[in-house]
Formats: structure tokens, C-alpha cells, sequence
């Protein structure tokens, strides 16, 4: 090998060296997001529409991290009822259309180390679901963790903490039994990762309630979700969500119309158990 060749030899060399260094020492990006959408509409014989969105966006310092979460869910379907009327002999379709699903949620939490496997953390929550007589729910509060696990596979954390709650149930014909309640509360958390391969993972929250003012009015959340990669950026998600609340709300519904003066009004009773089953197209961004 001649001289000259020789100095291109170690001139590529250095060049190698000093680019795997600084691809070595470049910074991590520190922030992330992920999207699921979920979509289907019929059209035709039948009419529906089923929309589900979620999104978490997650920005990490050195000892602390800061997640903004939202979620929706709303589904329409229409109803036709086929009639014969006079003069007769021609069909008469009538469709009505109603929202059969409807919930909204967005949640921000702050989480940062006090050691290794210690931290400390607050949030605040909106949700809103008119089906569950829910008008409007506010959460804010804080508390502490620990990370029980932590490996390449496995991540179990748990998390204990007070929460102030103002609830607005959906309005009732005056006069107004069921007034906005404000409450103090604890919450409990844990939650569970397991990666199954390197695009693919299973996960478990669980968050639990207590409502200090009515001890019988406890809730319990519990979100389960396969997800499947198929690139970096694309992946499948099964997850199945398990809403339960021991003492749910009530609506006071008015007599209807041409009942006498007097009438008494009846009260609903929303039911204890909400469960959603949902297959979403995740990006990571």
C-alpha cells in the first residue's frame, strides 16, 4: 500500500471513530408521544359511527417526567322504522339518529425522584361522561410512589395519595336533589408493564377511589392493553377498560307530560359497571 493510500486508510479510520463518538454522546430525545385511533363507520341499511382517540405525550428530565394524557369516545347509530301510512301502497322510512356513547377525559401528572426507587408526584383530571350521569368531574392531588420492579422485562410501580374531587352530576328538573358534591379522597395506584419482545408489551392500570366524605361511594378503574409493533412507529392495540363505581349516581326524572300536578318524580339509578372494548392503530411519534 502506498503512502498515499495509507493516508486515506486512516483518514476514513479517524472519520469513523469520531462519528460513532458523537452518535455515542448524542442526547436522547426527551420527549415522546403516542396516538391510538380507532374508527368505523356503516353507512346504507345501517348508519353508525364509532370514534375512539387517546393520546399520551411524555417529556423526561434526568430525575423526573411530565405526562399529559387525553381520551375520547363517541358513538352515534341511527334507527329507521319503515311505515306504510295512508293513501298506502309507498314505504315511508324515518331514521333517527342518537348518541349511544360519550365520554372525555384529560389527565396531567407530574413525577419526580426523591431516590432510586422513591418519588413523589401531583396531578390534576377532567372527565365528563353524560351516560354515566356524569356532567363534570375535577381531580387534583399528589402523593408518593415506589417502583417494586424494575428490569429489562418487567416495570411494577405503585402509588399512594390524597385527592380533593368536585363532581357535577347532569342537571335535574328543580327542585335540585343532586347538588355538586366536593370531597377529599385517597387514590391508589399500581401499575404493570411487561415486554413481551421488543415492539410488543402487556400493560395494567389500576387505579382505586376512596371518597372520605360517603365511604360506600368508592371507584375502581382498570385499563388492560396488548400492544403489537409492527415497525417503529406503527403498532396494534387490544386493551379492554373496566369503569366501576359502588355507588353510582342518580338522575331524578319528571313526570311526564299530562301527568296531574303533584305527581311524584322518579329517580334513576346509573348503573355500578362500564366496560369498553377496543381495538386502536398506535403511532409513536
Amino acid at each position: 500500500m502506498n503512502a498515499g493510500a495509507r493516508r486515506l486508510a486512516s483518514a476514513m479510520a479517524a472519520s469513523l471513530v469520531v462519528s460513532g463518538l458523537l452518535a455515542a454522546e448524542e442526547p436522547k430525545k426527551p420527549w415522546s408521544d403516542v396516538a391510538d385511533f380507532g374508527f368505523v363507520m356503516t353507512s346504507g341499511n345501517a348508519d353508525g359511527t364509532n370514534l375512539a382517540f387517546a393520546n399520551k405525550f411524555k417529556y423526561a428530565w434526568s430525575n423526573a417526567e411530565l405526562t399529559f394524557d387525553a381520551a375520547a369516545l363517541h358513538a352515534e347509530s341511527t334507527t329507521r322504522d319503515i311505515t306504510n301510512p295512508a293513501p298506502y301502497g309507498a314505504a315511508v322510512v324515518t331514521d333517527t339518529t342518537a348518541t349511544t356513547a360519550s365520554s372525555y377525559a384529560l389527565a396531567l401528572m407530574y413525577r419526580q425522584n426523591i431516590s432510586e426507587r422513591f418519588y413523589w408526584y401531583a396531578g390534576a383530571a377532567w372527565y365528563q361522561n353524560f351516560f354515566a350521569g356524569i356532567d363534570d368531574r375535577y381531580i387534583a392531588g399528589g402523593g408518593v410512589g415506589y417502583t417494586f420492579l424494575k428490569t429489562p422485562r418487567h416495570l411494577l410501580k405503585g402509588e399512594l395519595g390524597l385527592d380533593f374531587t368536585r363532581q357535577v352530576p347532569l342537571k335535574s328538573p328543580p327542585p335540585d336533589e343532586l347538588a355538586t358534591t366536593d370531597f377529599l379522597g385517597m387514590r391508589a395506584y399500581l401499575g404493570y408493564e411487561f415486554k413481551i419482545s421488543e415492539k410488543s408489551k402487556l400493560t395494567e392500570d389500576l387505579n382505586i377511589f376512596e371518597n372520605f366524605d360517603t365511604t360506600s361511594a368508592w371507584r375502581a378503574n382498570s385499563f388492560t392493553a396488548l400492544t403489537a409493533g409492527f415497525t417503529d412507529s406503527l403498532a396494534l392495540k387490544l386493551s379492554y377498560t373496566v369503569l366501576y363505581s359502588n355507588d353510582p349516581l342518580q338522575k331524578i326524572i319528571a313526570p311526564a307530560a299530562g301527568a296531574l300536578p303533584g305527581e311524584p318524580n322518579a329517580i334513576y339509578t346509573f348503573e355500578k359497571t362500564d366496560t369498553i372494548l377496543a381495538v386502536a392503530l398506535v403511532v409513536n411519534f
